[in-house]
């Protein structure tokens, strides 16, 4: 296995949701409602058109601003979860996932860290080691297959879906993590997506999420979005159905500009790429 191969496989295992946009296989669920949800946006008729584009536009630029926050990702039941901590500058991150065990992860625990162009990924197999380390460099950026943009979530791809659906609507004001929310729903039809050109979402993001969706075999999610009255993004949801029966994904956003500074492993605790097949081959 080359080190770009693994490093694909390791950020694919760091993750809930089952389809390449971490959505599942879909879902056809009925989204969860939040807490204490009131119903005041969808019982007066506001909370459309122009005025939801606006706000999902505004918290998508906003919550991509920030230095640094925390997001926890999970998918359908026994399907395992992920916390993520995200830096903007220099660009790193943490992702934690616990998932089922496999003959590759007995545990089903994984640990990957991004920083400075390099992946460090915490492992059993070499003798006095804690970590092996990648240089990634050649891989990094804005695509979902970086630790850092996977580490982001979301936002990006949720928040255009929803402004670019005539759909949405605002649902009512309710509670995430105990903050005040508004929270909107829309059905995001992907023929429609991947046919709309106006300013709601990025081109590059709406191509990849068409075709994210479409391998899944998915014609249509739900999507819910809670926007805090700060204007940050702290929920997301997506639901659907596609070749692999239903699913969902939901991510929840907090601790944004406060997460700790993110450091790369002492150096004595990191074996090389080749220290590593030296010892799963010395194992197997």
């Amino acid at each position: 296995m080359t080190a770009g191969a693994a490093l694909a496989v390791m950020l694919a295992g760091c993750g809930s949701g089952e389809s390449e946009h971490d959505g599942g296989s879909g879902g056809s669920a009925d989204p969860e409602r939040g807490e204490g949800a009131s119903d005041k946006g969808s019982a007066t008729g506001a909370g459309k058109g122009a005025d939801v584009r606006s706000a999902l536009t505004a918290a998508a630029r906003k919550t991509g601003e920030q230095a640094s926050y925390k997001t926890l990702q999970t998918g359908t039941p026994g399907s395992g979860r992920s916390e993520m901590l995200f830096q903007k500058s220099p660009s790193a991150s943490v992702i934690k996932s616990w998932n089922k065990p496999s003959k590759a992860s007995p545990s089903g625990f994984s640990q990957v860290i991004s920083l400075g162009g390099k992946t460090y990924v915490h492992t059993d197999e070499v003798p006095g080691k804690s970590w092996y380390t990648l240089d990634d460099g050649a891989d990094a950026g804005r695509d979902k297959g970086s630790g850092e943009s996977r580490a982001a979530g979301y936002v990006p791809e949720f928040t255009g879906a929803l402004a670019a659906s005539p759909s949405t609507r605002r649902v009512g004001e309710e509670r995430v993590g105990g903050r005040p929310a508004d929270h909107y729903r829309g059905t995001v039809v992907v023929d429609e997506l991947a046919a709309y050109t106006g300013p709601a979402i990025d081109k590059g993001v709406r191509d990849s999420y068409v075709a994210s969706t479409r391998q899944q075999g998915m014609s249509s999610v739900v999507i819910d979005l809670w926007v805090g009255k700060d204007g940050l993004v702290l929920k997301s949801q997506e639901a659907g159905r596609g070749s692999k029966g239903p699913g969902l994904v939901v991510e929840e956003y907090s601790d944004f500009g406060a997460v700790p500074a993110i450091m790369a492993p002492a150096a004595n605790t990191v074996a090389t790429w080749k220290e590593f097949v030296d010892g799963i081959s010395e194992r197997s």
